[in-house]
């Protein structure tokens, strides 16, 4: 039974399915349930799920954890705060992970990424010597006049950072101690995901008394979770640090370590070129048998790692960067023995054998790539259930997750779960979903001819634009074909185009200069579908009134992809492909589909541009306001004068 009056919708007026939204989060929180929310593009999923959520958890003396995959998402919940605090006072933070919140210039210049960077960051805590960690007192009257400011105005991580440095002070350490006193805190997957991060976090969090069976939990962009808590619950190392862990083992003179990294490195290096599944810790018993260490093999590692801690207590002694490849490969190998056997993990080796030429090339440093062993979850219930069986009540959201009993049982939720489908809010009028029939990215038919033919369309779509569009591609092999075949050129319009490897501050100021071309003539965003471009982002207005959509973005049949379609076949039978292969890929299209809907007045057109999509099994897989509304052209129609109909008519 909802509320007499919604305390927390900040807005004069609902949107089209808005207020169900909220009816749907309140009563799954007060009665102590879990809920999965289907609601498509456009529908203010953010604000909806805070009212309801901060109504119901107001009244039952419970808090919020907002969990979202990127920072542009958690900043965009304390924005929706600070609508919220202007009618009822709430108070909330988001946060990122250390490395994003470091402030130390020590630790920041000897840093390289953020497994370092976290490392120095503990070893200069333990040794006292972080003025930043240390001006941290809750005693001091500055840290008190922060906290109050902070606790006043929901406050956004950029800003909370900038704050905390002004004052000279440890934004992560202000931030663990606001958090047992702020109504929403707005978070990573990783803070309740990750195990050694949610362990730290969790203590933090009952610092005060309250602990997370005291918070309701708001999952957004759900759909993204399975795959991530997979990751989180995975490892891998490449032959690169075997090597120098044989190095730092001679140059401190254990030699029983040396003995064993030198074999692990020949029997990595003897295997065929490709991948193999196999038993890592059968490989570790082998080489530690051979290299004659001693003692068992869980020992030695634990004596290993221990030596390995010892060593970077040395290294920051000295004033220089803490790191350890002996610890770093005793840590992957102790995981090993723990996951050895267990049939939700599998272990692989990708091995470029004994080439020195030939092999697979590193685009970056332009040297054959080295060999690299993975531990690789595939069931991520193991991190799941977890977190689910700790909080009174878990709401899933996102614009995908149409298939919800997929969902649920993926991700370890009771049958019993409330499941609600909430109708686009766009009209008809509002939107143009095309499917193109005799195109395809398959692998049988990829080629220079058929790019070519897809530049020409994809051209065709953007000339015919009257602003900004978006070309998302299944892969980046895909994305370099059409560039290859002259995409930027045949586009008529700026092209911004997504690399890998690059810096989130250098891929912000690219993508601000690509929404501000909407008013001056339009431009086109190349991404991949799964990318940061496709995923999380809103580009409302003439930021973004077209997308093609480049193939359908089914991973490579790697060894660990049929595993986990062989394992989800084990305890789903009949559904591993669906599960492991086909809805993963479709729940990317989707989302770089819906790009272009957010604002209720929006029109846009979607253009697939692969015939795959046009069969009715995939079509199928679209989330219904799609899938209603698409139609298939043929290869011949051409599609500057469907989208110039289009946009030529009065909504």
């Amino acid at each position: 039974m909802p509320p007499p009056e919604w305390r927390y919708f900040p807005y004069p007026s609902f949107k089209p399915n808005q207020e169900r939204l909220l009816s749907v989060v309140y009563d799954a929180i007060k009665g102590n349930t879990h809920a999965i929310v289907d609601g498509a593009s456009g529908l203010g999923k953010t604000v909806g799920a805070l009212a309801g959520g901060l109504q119901a958890c107001k009244e039952l003396n419970l808090r919020v954890l907002y969990a979202a995959r990127t920072y542009k998402e958690l900043d965009r919940v304390v924005e929706e705060l600070v609508a919220i605090n202007g009618k009822e006072r709430v108070s909330g933070i988001s946060i990122r992970g250390r490395a994003e919140m470091c402030v130390n210039e020590a630790v920041l210049r000897l840093s390289r990424d953020s497994r370092t960077m976290m490392e120095l960051c503990s070893d200069l805590i333990e040794s006292g010597k972080c003025p930043y960690y240390t001006n941290v007192d809750e005693d001091r009257r500055v840290w008190r006049a922060l906290r109050d400011e902070i606790l006043s105005v929901p406050t956004p991580a950029y800003e909370l950072i900038t704050r905390s440095k002004e004052n000279e002070m440890c934004p992560y350490e202000i931030t663990k101690l606001l958090l047992p006193h702020v109504d929403v805190v707005a978070l990573s997957y990783a803070y309740l995901f990750n195990r050694k991060i949610r362990d730290n976090f969790l203590k933090k969090l009952g610092g005060s008394g309250r602990s997370i069976t005291q918070y309701a939990l708001i999952l957004d962009e759900a759909h993204n979770l399975p795959e991530i808590a997979n990751e989180f619950e995975s490892d891998q190392i490449t032959s690169i640090s075997i090597t120098y862990a044989t190095e730092e083992a001679d140059r401190y003179g254990k030699a029983s370590m040396k003995r064993f990294s030198e074999l692990l490195a020949d029997d990595v290096s003897c295997m065929e070129m490709g991948e193999h599944i196999v038993d890592l810790k059968g490989l570790a018993e082998k080489a530690a048998k051979n290299a004659h260490v001693g003692n068992p093999l869980p020992i030695f590692l634990e004596e290993s790692h221990a030596f390995g801690e010892s060593i970077k207590a040395h290294l920051l002694s000295k004033g220089k960067l803490p790191r350890s490849y002996i610890h770093r490969l005793c840590e992957f190998f102790i995981r090993a023995v723990e996951t050895s056997e267990r049939r939700d993990f599998v272990h692989i080796i990708e091995s470029v054998g004994k080439a020195t030429l030939g092999g697979p090339i590193d685009e970056e440093t332009n040297r054959v790539k080295p060999s690299r062993l993975e531990i690789v979850s595939l069931d991520p219930r193991s991190s799941i259930s977890e977190v689910i069986k700790s909080v009174p009540s878990t709401i899933s959201m996102s614009g995908t997750l149409e298939n919800m009993d997929a969902y649920r049982e993926m991700v370890g939720l009771p049958e019993e779960s409330i499941k609600v489908t909430l109708p686009s809010p766009f009209e008809d009028g509002q939107t143009l979903f095309l499917a193109c029939k005799g195109l395809s990215t398959h692998y049988e038919r990829r080629g220079e001819d058929v790019y070519r033919k897809m530049v020409s369309k994809i051209s065709e779509v953007v000339r015919s634009t009257p602003g900004n569009s978006g070309v998302f591609c299944s892969s980046y092999d895909v994305m370099e074909g059409l560039l290859g075949c002259g995409l930027e050129a045949s586009v008529a319009k700026p092209a911004f185009v997504e690399r890998q490897k690059v810096r989130s501050t250098d891929q912000d100021k690219l993508l601000d200069k690509f929404k501000s071309m909407g008013l001056k003539g339009g431009a086109v965003l190349v991404g991949v579908m799964g990318g940061r471009f496709s995923e999380g982002e809103d580009y409302p207005g003439n930021e973004m009134n077209s997308v093609v959509i480049v193939g359908v973005p089914y991973p490579k049949p790697t060894e660990k992809v049929e595993s986990q379609i062989e394992y989800y076949d084990m305890v789903f039978p009949g559904r591993g492909k669906e599960y492991g292969y086909v809805l993963p890929a479709m729940r990317k299209a989707s989302q770089a589909a819906g790009r272009p809907f957010r604002n209720l007045d929006d029109r846009g057109v979607v253009v697939f541009m692969d015939y795959r999509y046009s069969t009715r099994y995939l079509a199928n897989l679209l989330p219904e306001w799609i899938r209603s509304r698409l139609r298939s052209v043929e290869e011949c129609e051409p599609l500057d004068s469907v989208v110039l109909n289009f946009y030529s008519q009065q909504h």
